[in-house]
């Protein structure tokens, strides 16, 4: 009998996607659970994928090396950089978790919500994880495909199947021009691992120079949809305002957080020798997304879709640590980061705290009056609120702080006093809502249903957001050794 000899060795290494292992399984165990388990018992899923992401995040803090470990023929990477990101997208995953335990327990397929969110989970981890392009597209597409039924979860909804119909079309659009750049890219190096792509660019003559150009153009577009980069956001608004709350808490970090970083591989990985290039190219994109996220959020009178262009105008603010192109730059995009989940998260939290009998306290004037009746989530909401502009000493005044100070330190004066203007006009909108609730009078009933999950999500957002304002040295020195995987 002939001897079958596998063409490929064992991969060595394997323990590194432990991590992805247990979310694969129990991404099927919880969709199983969700067929067997009864309606009234569909809260057992929900609390089986928490303690899965915590298991997630003990399992990538047990596997964490001090130095990048490969696996999976070099395909898979984890080192500090992945291990961080993975970390903060757990984070912020359990938190959409726990804001959704009351907003959706009363939705039909409660367990397959979960599921999804496992899944999106994954393929996120996934793409912070890739060392090239097609691992990276695996992960991206595992992930959109969930956030594409996340957001049109309520189909009885009309806002709610419009906007995943949106979605899923200029999603597709993105994936196809990123594969578009991919292909010019692949062509002109014959390769899809980064670090021999970059090199291959660095040797590249003036005959290719062309087609990876046209590459990076397109790759880059096709991320910055993923990242709600204008003029690549006009999915943004619809999709925050007809998801789920949860999944738009969720969608606001976890994406833009995994997508950040493969901008970041990218340019430090592949593009090195196109620095100049890619620059101006961002430059336009970040000075573009400051100004029509944070002019658009004055016009609008519902919450969510205020906080859409919110996002817009913050990615805006985090471009900024790319342009800067040096290690303060890029740790100033994990600081932002990192307070911007905890802002976010609180943000959210407080929306869906509003939202009781028919009010979904979407609108602005649903705010009115807070202080009055609930002046413990009108205090939370205003130290959110002006954390989200940049006032000291909160949370977001440091994040804006390193990658202003990376900016000027690099050179880009009149980038970074654009950046000073536009904060200064999306404080406005910021602190609107702090006016409304505590100088109006009250328009809506204020009866909220009591949830413990949900206002203990909210408290420590708060209460984080408070502590690194005050002392953010640590947040600051973590981000920092977590870039030392990258550069």
């Amino acid at each position: 009998m002939a001897e079958v000899v596998f063409p490929f060795p064992f991969p060595e290494h394997l323990d590194l996607i432990l991590p992805e292992i247990i979310l694969a399984v129990m991404g099927m165990v919880a969709l199983l659970m969700s067929v067997f388990l009864s309606s009234s018992r569909q809260y057992i899923v929900a609390w089986t994928s928490i303690l899965t992401c915590i298991a997630v995040a003990a399992a990538v803090l047990n596997v964490s090396a001090s130095e990048a470990t490969m696996t999976f023929y070099g395909y898979f990477v984890l080192d500090d950089f992945a291990a961080y990101a993975k970390l903060l997208m757990i984070t912020a995953t359990v938190f959409a978790m726990f804001l959704s335990l009351n907003y959706i327990k009363d939705e039909a397929n409660v367990g397959e919500f979960y599921t999804l969110m496992l899944f999106a989970l994954l393929g996120l981890m996934l793409m912070v994880s890739a060392t090239n392009f097609v691992v990276m597209y695996l992960g991206l597409e595992l992930m959109a495909l969930s956030v594409y039924v996340l957001v049109g979860y309520q189909r009885d909804v009309l806002r709610s199947t419009e906007a995943a119909l949106k979605y899923f079309i200029l999603g597709a659009l993105s994936s196809c021009m990123l594969l578009y750049g991919i292909t010019f890219l692949y062509g002109s190096t014959s390769s899809f691992m980064f670090v021999e792509m970059g090199s291959a660019i660095s040797a590249s003559g003036e005959d290719q120079r062309l087609a990876i150009l046209t590459g990076m153009l397109f790759v880059l577009a096709g991320l910055s949809f993923k990242i709600s980069v204008a003029p690549f956001h006009m999915w943004t608004p619809d999709a925050y305002e007809g998801a789920p709350t949860p999944v738009t808490a969720f969608m606001s970090v976890a994406p833009k957080v995994a997508g950040l970083v493969v901008f970041m591989r990218i340019v430090v990985d592949v593009l090195p020798s196109l620095q100049a290039e890619y620059t101006t190219l961002i430059t336009f994109l970040a000075v573009l997304s400051m100004a029509v996220g944070n002019i658009a959020a004055i016009a609008q009178r519902s919450i969510k879709r205020m906080l859409a262009y919110s996002t817009i105008g913050h990615v805006g603010f985090i471009l900024l640590g790319l342009i800067a192109g040096t290690a303060d730059g890029y740790a100033g995009i994990l600081i932002y980061m990192t307070i911007y989940l905890f802002m976010t998260m609180g943000v959210f939290g407080v929306i869906i705290l509003m939202r009781r009998d028919n009010i979904q306290g979407e609108l602005l004037d649903d705010f009115a009056g807070l202080s009055k009746v609930r002046p413990g989530y009108a205090l939370m909401m205003g130290l959110l609120m002006f954390s989200m502009a940049g006032i000291p000493f909160l949370g977001g005044f440091w994040a804006k702080y390193v990658v202003f100070i990376a900016v000027i330190e690099s050179g880009h004066i009149i980038l970074a006093t654009l950046g000073v203007l536009f904060s200064a006009i999306g404080a406005f909108y910021y602190i609107r809502i702090v006016k409304y609730m505590y100088f109006d009078e009250e328009r809506v009933a204020f009866n909220f249903s009591k949830s413990l999950p949900l206002q203990a999500t909210v408290l420590f957002s708060t209460l984080v957001i408070v502590a690194i304002g005050l002392y953010p040295e640590p947040v600051m020195v973590i981000c920092r050794q977590a870039l030392a995987g990258l550069v």
